[in-house]
């Protein structure tokens, strides 16, 4: 087993406090300074500053310790795009379809975590764009199919079917939201590894819980 590299700087690692501000709030935070460079690459990706992007973080954000948000949500965004980009070479093809299609729509891994998705896709869900990443898609809503759905997913990964029907349910607060949703298997060339793409394929209904 090769022995692990520490990176040469790692005695400048130690933590530093920083103070950003955003919508007329201050926040003192102090991460090591790889998880201030990794914040400052994810709030550019996302057209933002630094300080309006852990705003908008901090809006989403439920639990004692921030900081430690801070340095999951990094390592999140390192993993996801670790996975985006064994798919860039065919994006073309595969998320530039999926951002194109008018209905909610997202890439996502073997084991659901959603790797890319279309706008439609976040409006639907009506959550916070900077809250999803690296979520699965059983945390968003449920997903029930004709028997297990793992089963389901098994036979489409092993070419047994073609597309996974199923119905989407999603609770929320007054509300509970239900769909038709389609998935399909989304393998791409010279790869080993498997994707898939889920569809919400029809508009969804909406009613209110039924009280107890």
């Amino acid at each position: 087993m090769p022995k692990p590299i520490l990176p040469v700087n790692f005695a400048d690692q130690a933590p530093k406090a920083r103070i950003v501000q955003y919508n007329k709030k201050r926040y003192s935070i102090r991460l090591e300074p790889v998880f201030w460079r990794a914040l400052e690459a994810v709030a550019k990706d996302h057209e933002l500053k630094v300080g309006k992007f852990i705003g908008k973080l901090e809006t989403i954000y439920e639990g004692p310790n921030f900081s430690s948000f801070l340095r999951v949500f990094c390592m999140i965004s390192a993993e996801r795009n670790l996975a985006s980009a064994e798919v860039d070479t065919h994006k073309d093809t595969l998320i530039s379809i999926i951002n194109a299609s008018p209905s909610p729509a997202a890439l996502i891994a073997q084991d659901m975590t959603i790797i890319s998705s279309n706008n439609a896709f976040y409006s639907w869900l009506g959550e916070n764009k900077h809250a999803l990443e690296g979520t699965t898609l059983n945390k968003l809503f449920q997903i029930r199919t004709k028997g297990l759905l793992k089963d389901s997913l098994n036979d489409l990964l092993s070419l047994q079917i073609n597309h996974i029907d199923a119905r989407i349910i999603r609770m929320i607060p007054g509300k509970v939201i239900t769909a038709q949703a389609r998935m399909v298997r989304a393998s791409l060339f010279n790869h080993k590894k498997q994707y898939l793409v889920i569809w919400i394929a029809s508009a969804p209904r909406v009613a209110a819980p039924k009280s107890a």
